[in-house]
């Protein structure tokens, strides 16, 4: 597979006000020194619970968020050292859908001004164009043409995001950065945007990176799936070998959470004790180490590496690394 972009321990640490009296600087380490590669035309499911750094990473990839160190390569380029013109112009290739479909519109511009916008900023056609195009991705989306000239407050949260949705395709980007697209929406609609971006995949081809807290979901549409830890990756494999093979003990625990549409069928459940460490001050041996239901006395002493077994990626004391 052709890879597409590389990250390379990638950091974003906020700075936080110490004490009054205190010297020592704080920092809240959102995104911890994470690496990771992705393929063309695969979908990268990001999944964690809320503050595991999941949605740090994806702005951080489009440099909304500043990185704090690591380098991310898109087309033999370094994202993090661009100034601002090659910056704007590699935005093009990498868009963002956000979660909250409310707050990403401008409510004083239709959605046909919304969604035309950067197509005529970034000069790719005439205005009669753009306006035919605009008009063809709302149909594609799901949502009558003659909507170009409502506000977003006239829409449902579901019409929203498909609206945020044809605003990314606008571009034609390489990569989609699906930031919990779903999340703040209805269940009936959560499915129909889902299907949508399997289908727009199927279509044109797109890479994305989709970020998740809820694993079946992530499961439906990734190729491969990313599971993230108080902003680190603790596992990284094929979607079916995750699921048929899970090493790390937080991925068996969220699996474990997964409801099973047969009642009679019951599953054996890990309950995660204990709350998740503060990212200002981590456990010093493994982040998971606190709640791990199966941890030794090395795990509280010493940071896991990455382990690579038979091209399944780990960060686990537990597991031994394929010689």
């Amino acid at each position: 597979m052709e890879k597409i972009m590389e990250v390379k321990n990638l950091k974003k640490y906020f700075p936080l006000k110490s004490g009054l009296f205190s010297s020592q600087k704080l920092y809240l380490r959102a995104v911890d020194n994470i690496s990771f590669d992705l393929y063309k035309g695969e979908t990268l499911g990001l999944v964690g619970e809320s503050g595991s750094g999941k949605s740090t990473t994806g702005r951080s990839i489009l440099r909304l968020l500043e990185p704090t160190a690591g380098e991310i390569i898109y087309k033999n380029k370094n994202i993090t050292t661009l100034k601002s013109s090659e910056l704007r112009n590699m935005r093009k290739n990498i868009q963002m859908i956000f979660q909250d479909p409310y707050a990403s519109l401008n409510p004083r511009m239709t959605i046909g001004e919304a969604i035309i916008e950067p197509i005529l900023s970034h000069g790719l056609m005439t205005k009669d164009e753009a306006m035919e195009k605009t008009l063809t991705l709302l149909e594609r989306v799901g949502l009558n043409k003659e909507y170009f000239n409502r506000y977003p407050h006239q829409f449902s949260g579901g019409q929203r995001q498909r609206i945020g949705i044809a605003r990314a395709l606008a571009l034609n980007p390489e990569i989609i950065v699906a930031d919990e697209p779903v999340s703040a929406l209805d269940v009936s609609v959560q499915a129909q945007i889902i299907n949508l971006f399997k289908d727009l995949q199927d279509e044109f081809g797109f890479t994305y990176i989709f970020i998740a807290h809820d694993l079946s979901v992530v499961k439906y549409l990734s190729t491969r799936i990313a599971v993230m830890y108080l902003g680190e990756i603790v596992e990284i494999c094929d979607k079916k070998e995750l699921f048929d093979n899970p090493l790390h003990p937080y991925t068996k625990a969220l699996i474990s959470a997964i409801p099973t549409p047969d009642p009679r069928k019951k599953g054996n459940r890990i309950i995660l004790e204990g709350d998740i460490p503060s990212p200002v001050n981590p456990p010093a041996g493994c982040k998971f180490s606190n709640r791990c239901y199966l941890k030794k006395d090395i795990c509280t002493k010493l940071h896991p590496d990455m382990k690579d077994v038979g091209g399944h990626q780990v960060r686990c004391h537990l597991v031994k690394e394929e010689l």
